[in-house]
């Protein structure tokens, strides 16, 4: 009979890692989808950006949408350290840019010198209100952010 339970036991054990992932809560800092959400408004109709405007963070970064004095839209990411230095930027950054499109859900940034894009960043608002986004750098490399409202 030992011998039966203890079988029992183990392929119990065995089973439950195949469970864990349906039992475990999804953590915040979750990447985003890949690729981007899907769009929930109508992308070519344009949008005045007031959704935008304000400040909005995401891990070791902070971002902030503002009105520039012709009426466009302006915004600035300070990129902190990253600890595991996977995003390139070992010693922080500062990007300043301007919103190069954008409708009631969807986002286009860009930032650069003399006509040559330094940084480029697409973004797709969800239903919650966070940004999930990628940017491209000029390497190639693929960035993604999740953005959120500052509290």
């Amino acid at each position: 009979m030992r011998p039966l339970a203890a079988l029992a036991a183990v392929l119990i054990a065995l089973s439950l890692p195949a469970f864990a992932d349906d039992l475990l809560p999804q953590g915040p800092k979750a990447p985003p989808p890949d690729p981007l959400p899907e769009v929930s408004c109508d992308a070519a109709k344009a949008d005045a950006g007031d959704w935008l405007v304000g400040r909005w963070v995401a891990p070791y970064s902070k971002w902030e949408f503002r009105r520039a004095a012709g009426g466009g839209l302006v915004w600035t990411l300070e990129q902190k350290p990253d600890i595991n230095r996977m995003e390139g930027w070992q010693d922080g950054a500062r990007f300043d840019g301007v919103v190069a499109a954008i409708s009631a859900c969807t986002v286009r940034l860009t930032a650069g010198d003399n006509g040559a894009i330094a940084f480029a960043f697409d973004g797709v608002r969800t239903d919650d209100g966070k940004i999930f986004g990628y940017a491209v750098n000029p390497a190639g490399q693929q960035l993604r952010w999740v953005l959120r409202r500052e509290r």
